[in-house]
């Protein structure tokens, strides 16, 4: 009867440990983006780099890539030339998120990109998952 009990609180530990992680998925940021005269300033990018465990400087490279403009990043906040629709950005969020962030085994956001030699690999920190990502 012991061992069952046991066996209960250590279920409940881990309970405990493992929901407040499986909850975080859901998290991900929102952009606030900003449409100036001939610019589009994504307001919070260092907190979502921050939240994402990304450099905002690869983040700031892919939105320069996708949507085919300079850019710069300035304080938290990154400057892109031209006038973009919200919904543009945003669609360019999605598919960064998907491409170097969710992983695709279990789908949580909790990742690390890594280099190993001329590949990048996502490590997925809840599952353990490693996929290859393409460059940038």
């Amino acid at each position: 009867m012991s061992s069952e009990k046991e066996y209960m609180d250590l279920l409940e530990r881990a309970y405990k440990i493992v929901t407040p992680k499986a909850q975080r998925r859901a998290e991900i940021p929102k952009l606030e983006i900003q449409n100036l005269p001939r610019r589009t300033v994504i307001a919070n990018l260092g907190q979502i780099a921050k939240r994402l465990n990304r450099d905002p400087a690869h983040i700031a490279k892919f939105f320069q890539k996708e949507l085919a403009t300079p850019g710069m990043i300035d304080g938290d906040s990154l400057i892109l030339s031209g006038e973009r629709t919200p919904k543009v950005v945003e669609a360019v969020y999605e598919r960064y998120l998907k491409f170097y962030v969710i992983c695709p085994v279990c789908g949580s956001i909790d990742t690390v990109l890594q280099r190993e030699e001329r590949i990048y690999m996502l490590r997925c920190t809840a599952c353990g998952a490693v996929t290859p990502v393409k460059p940038l």
